[in-house]
């Protein structure tokens, strides 16, 4: 019977742990100042292989740069030739949506490229992207949604969402991983650099020079004092002069800029990004910080502990219930319970990359379950010193069976290992 649950569950997990959720978060604004307009955005992420391209147009499209990952095809930002420019951002799943029109054909991600090929305004945009169901947008329970904000060079910008596109035309824009088209109040967001940013821009005279954007752009950059992580890439465009401006990793004293115009007449060409802004000393310090995210060892270990914790948990569940043996008896149920906790923070530590990142004991804004979980490594290291106690006597009077030893020694082992990955991630708060 055990056989048969364990392999089940295994599979379970392996499907479960599988989506591993990425939290890309970005800001981008919009300015138009006497006719130019500037448009920023800061990329933050963990992404390690970050890039910018260029691809020539013809006489049935245009051509353009793009930004972001060598592990995806699609762009995460863009400005084409006509001054054209637009930027992804990450967002949670909404509960209500309209039903779909059977009558039109549904969005995919590859549509954005397509509309940055053929589109010189957000008109056009909007044209396009009203003939098409836009609810993969919206994701789903295991991944996030996505919001598009397209922006060409008369300052006018459209903010693309699963259930509505929104128009606007200020000269002033700010925005980040909200809905902006479910939002009443913009003074209620929290957002921090989406507050960084609309405070800036309240109390300086706007300005629409490199100099200006540059300074806004810090402003609304991210830099963690864990490990120095945040703002991944900054892109800067002139709409006007067809000029992108580039910054890598929250260093704002370097930047390589690029004319489209003249990159184009190269041919298609693609540069990574640290390549291009090499000997960044915060960059090299992240890229040794290690997570289950991007070190298999790791990884593989964090699942090889969940199916462990899990098939503990059902093993001495059952135990406590069907076995006639009295000693110990009522520690198979504590270990029980804390095996199927340990098998939850497994999991959330696979698909929540921000706990390694984020100060601890680590606060989820929309999740309470992720938020106290964060206490478990605390909770494992009072109860190391115990376990080790009655483990020892268990070994010497072998009152369990030798199944129910095993198991029992490879979760101490597994909590020793993990303790100290928990002190290496400085999910003690040291």
């Amino acid at each position: 019977m055990y056989q048969s649950v364990s392999l089940k569950t295994i599979l379970l997990f392996l499907f479960i742990i599988s989506f591993v959720v990425e939290a890309r978060p970005c800001s981008m604004y919009k300015i138009t100042v006497n006719g130019k307009t500037m448009v920023g955005n800061n990329e933050d992420s963990w992404g390690r292989d970050s890039r910018i391209w260029f691809e020539q147009g013809n006489d049935k499209k245009f051509g353009a740069v793009y930004v972001g990952y060598r592990r995806k095809d699609g762009p995460d930002g863009a400005m084409n030739e006509c001054g054209l420019a637009f930027d992804a951002f990450t967002m949670p799943h909404k509960a209500n949506m309209p039903e779909k029109d059977t009558n039109k054909k549904d969005f995919n991600y590859s549509h954005v490229k397509t509309v940055m090929q053929e589109c010189k305004t957000v008109d056009e945009v909007y044209s396009f992207f009203e003939k098409l169901n836009l609810h993969v947008l919206n994701g789903s329970v295991i991944f996030n949604g996505g919001m598009l904000l397209f922006v060409d060079k008369s300052g006018k910008y459209l903010v693309v969402e699963a259930d509505k596109m929104t128009f606007g035309n200020d000269d002033k824009f700010v925005l980040a991983n909200f809905s902006f088209a479910d939002t009443k109040d913009l003074s209620t967001i929290k957002v921090e650099r989406y507050c960084k940013g609309v405070h800036f821009l309240e109390n300086k005279k706007t300005e629409s020079n490199l100099s200006f954007c540059t300074s806004l752009s810090d402003t609304m950059s991210v830099n963690r004092k864990k490990i120095g992580d945040g703002t991944l890439y900054t892109n800067i465009y002139d709409l006007e002069e067809g000029m992108i401006h580039t910054y890598f990793f929250h260093d704002y004293s370097k930047r390589i800029s690029f004319n489209l115009k003249e990159e184009l007449a190269k041919g298609d060409h693609s540069l990574n990004f640290d390549e291009l802004f090499p000997n960044n000393k915060n960059y090299e310090r992240f890229l040794h910080y290690k997570t289950p995210q991007n070190n298999k060892p790791i990884f593989i270990f964090i699942i090889l502990c969940g199916i462990l914790f899990f098939v503990s948990s059902v093993y001495f569940l059952f135990s406590f219930f069907k076995s006639s043996n009295t000693d110990f008896k009522y520690l198979k149920i504590g270990i029980s319970v804390l095996s199927f906790a340990m098998f939850m923070y497994m999991i959330i530590l696979l698909r929540n990359q921000t706990i390694f990142y984020f100060p601890s004991p680590y606060h989820h804004q929309h999740s309470v379950l992720v938020t106290i979980s964060s206490y478990l490594p605390f909770l494992l290291i009072i109860l190391i010193s115990p376990l080790f106690v009655y483990l020892i006597k268990i070994i010497q009077q072998k009152c369990w069976t030798g199944w129910a030893r095993g198991l029992l020694i490879s979760n101490h082992l597994a909590y020793m290992i993990l303790i100290g990955l928990f002190v290496y991630w400085k999910m003690f708060g040291i």
